[in-house]
């Protein structure tokens, strides 16, 4: 069940989380940044730091969407 959630459903939840913290804060790395640290938590508290490569992953996608919306937020300007 754990697999599941890991491989499907956070890389969209962070998608989607990216690109509404983007919207609200209008800044690319705070939303990575707050992912970081509750993913980093998570990862050593509940997993005992076993899953720390898709903290790594999942911050990436983070910073990636995040920087696309700033970019497709600053050609409209």
């Amino acid at each position: 069940m754990q697999g599941i959630l890991v491989f499907s459903m956070l890389p969209a939840i962070v998608f989607i989380i990216s690109i509404v913290g983007y919207i609200l804060l209008k800044k690319w790395y705070v939303t990575p940044i707050i992912f970081f640290i509750i993913f980093s938590v998570l990862a050593t508290t509940i997993f005992k730091g076993t899953l720390f490569l898709y903290v790594i992953f999942l911050t990436a996608l983070s910073i990636v969407v995040s920087l696309i919306m700033g970019i497709k937020g600053n050609n409209k300007q």
